[in-house]
């Protein structure tokens, strides 16, 4: 039995894993730089500013672990035991779950990259002063 369907999920699965992984330790750095900020300045309100860059960033990245726990169950789901589920057992519901997931990673990746976006124009004025 082919087992294309399954084996196609199971590999952008692990894809967006690999993703939110890179994200995660880029989010570790992006933090310790506006950490960092707030030792080396003695601008008025910089803790302030920079808590609030931080805040956006434990968003998306509470959005991000939500998505890894979402991306295991689905794993679960198509791979039961050691081997995937056959094409002829992909229900409609398997499908559907991939197709959410694929839309929550896809909108979380669009707001972590105008985040970090946000977070590195701060640290560059910042920086600049």
């Amino acid at each position: 039995m082919s087992k294309k369907i399954a084996e196609y999920y199971i590999s952008e699965l692990f894809s967006w894993e690999q993703s939110i992984d890179f994200y995660e330790e880029e989010m570790v750095v992006l933090g310790v730089q506006l950490d960092e900020i707030i030792q080396r300045n003695s601008i008025v309100d910089i803790a302030a500013k920079v808590e609030a860059h931080q805040i956006l960033l434990n968003e998306v990245l509470d959005k991000f672990n939500k998505i890894e726990v979402e991306i295991s169950i689905q794993k679960k789901i198509l791979q039961p035991k050691d081997e995937l589920i056959a094409d002829v057992n992909m229900t409609q519901q398997m499908q559907e779950s991939q197709n959410e997931i694929r839309n929550k990673v896809q909108s979380a990746e669009k707001e972590y990259i105008d985040i970090k976006q946000f977070c590195y124009e701060f640290l560059s004025q910042t920086l600049n002063k």
